[in-house]
């Protein structure tokens, strides 16, 4: 009788706990619905709703791809709403066996995940911003490599990149023409894909002012990209440097994130070991 009362229990929490999972995910669905379909003041709308000031950098980030958000919450409510009606069917043996890993895994990847952001982010606070270091590895000069070869065989991706986050060359003011801040000539164009580009055409830097539409149009055609767009914000964002602004992505999501994501990954836990207590208890035959 106990083991009947505790499988009755059980199933329940598990039921609801799914129910509540399945309401966040259609939430995060209508969010990016919003954001797709909301027009021009959506953004700025729905982050005044959400309240989410304090990691508004990160975002901006995630705004621009609502697609993204769309994708996770419809995988979400599906996959908890699928979770609610095979809780206590006749093929829960099934579901409960596949059911148990997953969200044990979930827990572990997304309680580790912040633990692992949150250290982060006190090295980048210690660092005033300008170090990033996961794991005691200090990945400073990984990024510069990268950067680098990005500027060298695929600047379209590093102008998008800069549009998105929203900065301007690799270290802030890197991109400022002329060149201040102790940075030359040759260190503008390795760190600063349109100026590398028009550097390339023209044979020196350039400013929105010194060039007019129709060369920004042949370069922009000669290179596959639009240049101007990249000229734009480049120059709009040069006093932010990617790096930085990768800190700054980083230290938003590990500080403020850190409570909200370890009460997601026990969520998930929890969900994971009642489970785990069912299938037990399938297995053994007492259900």
């Amino acid at each position: 009788m106990v083991c009947c009362i505790d499988k009755v229990v059980c199933e329940w929490l598990l039921r609801i706990g799914n129910a509540l999972a399945a309401v966040a995910g259609l939430f995060l669905l209508a969010c990016g619905l919003y954001l797709e379909f909301g027009g021009v003041e959506s953004e700025s709308k729905l982050l005044e709703f959400l309240k989410l000031q304090d990691i508004q950098q990160v975002y901006t980030v995630v705004a621009r791809f609502p697609i993204w958000m769309m994708v996770v919450g419809s995988v979400i409510a599906t996959f908890c709403i699928v979770a609610v009606f095979c809780t206590g069917a006749s093929c829960s043996k099934c579901w409960y066996c596949f059911y148990s890993p997953v969200l044990l895994l979930c827990s572990v990847a997304i309680i580790f995940g912040v633990v692992v952001l949150n250290l982060s982010a006190r090295t980048i606070e210690s660092s005033d911003g300008q170090v990033i270091e996961i794991l005691g590895y200090n990945l400073n000069g990984q990024l510069e490599v990268l950067w680098a070869k990005g500027i060298l065989d695929d600047r379209e991706t590093l102008c998008q990149l800069q549009e998105v986050v929203g900065c301007s060359g690799f270290y802030n003011e890197q991109c400022r023409v002329p060149p201040t801040g102790g940075f030359s000539q040759a260190q503008v164009v390795a760190g600063c894909p349109a100026q590398a580009e028009l550097f390339n055409a023209t044979g020196s830097l350039q400013t929105p002012a010194t060039m007019t539409n129709e060369t920004l149009s042949e370069i922009s055609s000669a290179a596959g990209y639009n240049v101007g767009k990249c000229l734009y914000y480049e120059t709009e964002n040069v006093a932010l440097g990617c790096l930085s602004t990768f800190a700054e992505i980083l230290y938003q999501l590990g500080n403020t994130l850190f409570i909200p994501g370890l009460v997601i990954g026990s969520y998930c836990l929890a969900l994971s070991l009642i489970s785990s207590y069912l299938t037990c208890c399938t297995l053994c035959g007492k259900i």
